[in-house]
C-alpha cells in the first residue's frame, strides 16, 4: 500500500508540475517557440544593424532592407543563404563629427540609417534615403547594390531633407509614384520631420525634372509650415498611391480635442498627384490636401477608442481595403486592436462636410453645404493653378473633413487588452473542405514583446465576420518587433529585430500541427485521417477553420487499451496541444459503462483528480470504473481510453509464484514512475537553461523577448 501511495503522489506531482513538453511553452496563450522545428525558421544576421526598413521585390526574389551604414539584398527563399559582405552595399554617414557636435550618440545616431527603399520605373533601380548622421541624404542605386555611372545621374538626387528622418527613432513614410503626376514625371512622395528640431512636419513630394534635358520643371509640394490645422506633431505610418491620389495614414494630436484636453487621433489624408499648387495662395503647398480620422472602436453606449495607429497593411493588387493595427494611449488602459477600412468608406468621408472652429473659445463644428466653394475642394482638377482664391482660402483653412471613416464591420476584427502590436502583415487564403471553399483573411501581428500573433477572419454565409486567435509565436524575443513582410510566392513571413532577421514558413503544418483537432482549425493545413498526419491543405485533406463540423477530427482519435487491478491509481492523459480559441475552454471527462450508461465525471479530490495537461487521474479503482473514459473539448473527441478492471487480483496470494509476480509488477510500474520523474526533472533543469540562455541572448534558433516602447 505504501508503494501505491509512493506512486500516486508522483503522479500527481508529474501531472501538476509539468509545464513544459518539447519544444512548446504550454501556457493559456499557447505559445510557439518554433526553436525545434528548423525547418519551418530560418535565420539570417549580420550583427545588431537595425534592420527596420523592408521593401519586398517578389518578382527578383528578393528583400531589400535598410539598416544601420547599409543596404541588404535578402534573398526571399532562404534568407540564411545570404551573405552579410557580398549581399550589402555599405552607405556610411558623411558628416558624424558635425552630429556628435549636436550633442548625438556616436555609436546609434550619428550613423545612416536607410529609412526609405522604393523601386523606381520596372525596379532596375531603387531611390534609397538615410538619415546621414542627422542630415538626410539620398541617392539612386541599381537593384544589384551597385552604384550608377556618372552617365545616369539623376537630378535631385543628393539632399534628402523632407525625404527621410533625422532621427533613425522617428516615423516616416514614403512612396514613389512612377504615373500621374505633372507632365508625368516621376516623383517621391514622402511624410516625414524636416528639422533637426523636429518643430516641422510635413508631407512633400520632390521637384519634379525633366528626364531628358535634367531642367527642374515642377517645383516641390509641401504642407504649410507650422500649420497645426495642416499638422500637429503627426507620426506618420504608411502611404499609398491609388488611382489619382496619394494616401497617408498618420496619428496626430487631435486639433479639434484641445479644448476638452490633449488626445492623439488616427487620420488618413490624401493629395492629388497632379496637384501643382495655387498660383497666389499656396504657391508652394499643396492645393489638395485634406484629412480624415479613423475610427477603431469597440461598439456600446459609451465605445471604446483605439486612438493610435502604429501600422498599416495593403494587400498588393487589391486597393479596395486596408487592414491596420491600432494601439490606445500608453497613459491609460493598455491594449490594442485591428481594424480593417474599405477605399469607399474612406472617399465617402472625403466627400462629407468640412470642420471647421470659427473662434479659438468655440466648438468644432460641420461647414454648411453652402458655405463650401466651388469647385469642391480636395478632389482633383487638371489645373490646381486655376483654381479660384475662395476655394485656396477654404482648403487652406480646413483641410479637416468632419466624417470619421468607420471600420468595417461595425467592430475590429481582434482586440486584446494588455498587448501593443505595433506591425501587421495579412494573407489571403482560399480553402475548404467537402467541395466547399472560403476565403480566409490571414493575420500576422508584431509585438513589442517580440511575438507574433496568428489571427484568421471570415465570413459566414451572411456575411458576418467572425475570427480567432490561432497561435502566438516567439519570433524576436525577448527584442520587440521592428519590421514585417509576407512573401505570397515563397509563402514565408520575415519578420526583423535590432539584431536578426527570420523567415517563418506560413504552411507550418507538419511537424507543429501535431493533431487532427489542432490542425484543421489552420487554413494552410488539412489533416491527412488515413496517415494520420497534418498536410498543407489539398482537396480531400479535412479542414475544419470556421469550427461549423464538430466531430470531424473523432474518427481520427487514437483508442487505448488499459487493463488495470483492483485499488490501483490510474492515469490517463490527454496531452493535446489545441488551438488558441480551444485552449481556453475546458476539457471534460465522460465514462460510459453498463451501469450508467455516459455521463459526465465531475473533480473529485478522492477519486477523480483532473491534471494541468488536461489528464485524469483515478484513485483506487473498483470495477465501477471499468469502461469507456473520453475527453471532450465541446462536442469534439480528444483522447479515448477503454479500461478493464481485474477484480481478482486483489486477494491476497497463496503462492510463493503469484507473489512474486504481483511483486514485480509493483516493480515494473515504480520504475516506470521513477524514469517519468527523472525526465520530467531534466526538462525542468532544460527549461531554467533556455531562461538563462533568452536572458542572455545566445541561443541561435530562438524565436526571443523583451519589452520596448512602442515606435
Amino acid at each position: 500500500m505504501l508503494v501505491m501511495l509512493v506512486m500516486v503522489m508522483m503522479v500527481m506531482r508529474l501531472t501538476s508540475a509539468v509545464d513544459f513538453d518539447g519544444g512548446y511553452f504550454q501556457q493559456p496563450a499557447f505559445t510557439h517557440r518554433l526553436q525545434h522545428h528548423k525547418e519551418h525558421v530560418k535565420e539570417l544576421t549580420c550583427g545588431k544593424l537595425y534592420y527596420r526598413t523592408f521593401q519586398l521585390d517578389e518578382q527578383r526574389g528578393v528583400l531589400y532592407v535598410g539598416a544601420m551604414d547599409r543596404v541588404m539584398r535578402v534573398s526571399l527563399s532562404d534568407i540564411s543563404e545570404t551573405d552579410c559582405q557580398k549581399s550589402s552595399l555599405v552607405l556610411e554617414p558623411t558628416s558624424s563629427s558635425e552630429c556628435t557636435s549636436k550633442g548625438k550618440n556616436q555609436h546609434y545616431d550619428c550613423r545612416n540609417h536607410i529609412r526609405v527603399i522604393q523601386p523606381m520605373g520596372d525596379g532596375s533601380r531603387l531611390y534609397v534615403c538615410g538619415t546621414n548622421a542627422h542630415n538626410p541624404k539620398d541617392l539612386v542605386i541599381y537593384a544589384n547594390l551597385t552604384n550608377l555611372p556618372r552617365s545616369e545621374y539623376v537630378p535631385g538626387i543628393g539632399n534628402g531633407i523632407a525625404k527621410c528622418p533625422f532621427d533613425p527613432d522617428d516615423n516616416s513614410t514614403a512612396v514613389w509614384v512612377e504615373e500621374g503626376n505633372p507632365a508625368g514625371l516621376p516623383a517621391l512622395y514622402s511624410g516625414t520631420v524636416a528639422e533637426f528640431t523636429k518643430a516641422d512636419n510635413v508631407v512633400f513630394r520632390n521637384d519634379l525634372y525633366n528626364r531628358t534635358t535634367k531642367r527642374r520643371e515642377y517645383m516641390f509640394k509641401r504642407t504649410i509650415k507650422y500649420d497645426s490645422k495642416w499638422l500637429d506633431k503627426p507620426n506618420f505610418v504608411a502611404s499609398f498611391e491609388i488611382g489619382e491620389y496619394v494616401y497617408f495614414f498618420f496619428r496626430e494630436t487631435a486639433l479639434e480635442y484641445i479644448n476638452c484636453g490633449k488626445a492623439i487621433y488616427s487620420r488618413v489624408a490624401r493629395v492629388c498627384k497632379k496637384d501643382t499648387g495655387g498660383k497666389n495662395i499656396l504657391y508652394q503647398n499643396w492645393a489638395t490636401f485634406i484629412k480624415a480620422r479613423l475610427n477603431c472602436s469597440l461598439p456600446g453606449e459609451f465605445p471604446f477608442y483605439f486612438n493610435e495607429i502604429q501600422s498599416v497593411y495593403k494587400v498588393p493588387g487589391h486597393d479596395s481595403m486596408f487592414y491596420a493595427v491600432f494601439t490606445t494611449s500608453l497613459n491609460g488602459l493598455m491594449g490594442s486592436a485591428i481594424c480593417t477600412f474599405q477605399l469607399r468608406d474612406i472617399q465617402a468621408a472625403f466627400d462629407g462636410k468640412f470642420k471647421e472652429q470659427k473662434t479659438s473659445s468655440s466648438a468644432w463644428l460641420p461647414v454648411s453645404n453652402s458655405a463650401v466653394p466651388v469647385p469642391r475642394p480636395g478632389r482633383c482638377v487638371n489645373d490646381t493653378q486655376a483654381l479660384p482664391d475662395t476655394v485656396l482660402t477654404f482648403i487652406q483653412s480646413h483641410p479637416l473633413l468632419d466624417e470619421t471613416v468607420p471600420h468595417s464591420g461595425g467592430r475590429p476584427v481582434w482586440s486584446r487588452r494588455d498587448l501593443l502590436l505595433t506591425h501587421l502583415t495579412v494573407d489571403r487564403v482560399t480553402a475548404g473542405s467537402f467541395g466547399t471553399s472560403r476565403e480566409y483573411s490571414v493575420y500576422y501581428a508584431g509585438a513589442n514583446n517580440g511575438r507574433v500573433y496568428k489571427i484568421v477572419q471570415w465570413n459566414d454565409a451572411r456575411g458576418r465576420s467572425h475570427s480567432e486567435l490561432l497561435d502566438i509565436f516567439q519570433v524576436t524575443t525577448p527584442e520587440p518587433v521592428r519590421q514585417m513582410a509576407i512573401s505570397e510566392i515563397h509563402k514565408s513571413l520575415y519578420v526583423s529585430s535590432d539584431t536578426a532577421l527570420r523567415q517563418i514558413r506560413l504552411e507550418m503544418c507538419n511537424g507543429a500541427q501535431d493533431s487532427c483537432l489542432r490542425c484543421v482549425h489552420d487554413p494552410y493545413c488539412g489533416w491527412d485521417k488515413d496517415a494520420h498526419t497534418c498536410r498543407p491543405y489539398m482537396p480531400g485533406l479535412l479542414q475544419d477553420v470556421a469550427g461549423s463540423e464538430p466531430g470531424l477530427c473523432d474518427s481520427s482519435v487514437s483508442r487505448v487499451k488499459l487493463s488495470a487491478t483492483w485499488g490501483q491509481a490510474l492515469h490517463l492523459g490527454c496531452d493535446v496541444k489545441l488551438p488558441q480559441e480551444l485552449g481556453e475552454h475546458t476539457v471534460t471527462w465522460h465514462l460510459w459503462n453498463k451501469e450508467r450508461g455516459r455521463h459526465r465525471l465531475e473533480p473529485d479530490p478522492a477519486h477523480y483528480v483532473p491534471t494541468t495537461l488536461n489528464g485524469l487521474v483515478v484513485l483506487s479503482v473498483t470495477e465501477r470504473d471499468a469502461g469507456r473514459y473520453e475527453a471532450r473539448l465541446g462536442t469534439d473527441l480528444l483522447c479515448v481510453y477503454s479500461v478493464s478492471v481485474d477484480v481478482h487480483r486483489c486477494a491476497a496470494p497463496d503462492r510463493a509464484q503469484d507473489y512474486q509476480k504481483i511483486y514485480s509488477d509493483w516493480c515494473n510500474q515504480f520504475e516506470k514512475y521513477k524514469h517519468a520523474m527523472k525526465t520530467w526533472e531534466k526538462k525542468q533543469a532544460q527549461c531554467r537553461g533556455h531562461n538563462r540562455s533568452d536572458n542572455q541572448n545566445t541561443h541561435p534558433n530562438a524565436i526571443e523577448q523583451r519589452s520596448a516602447p512602442v515606435t
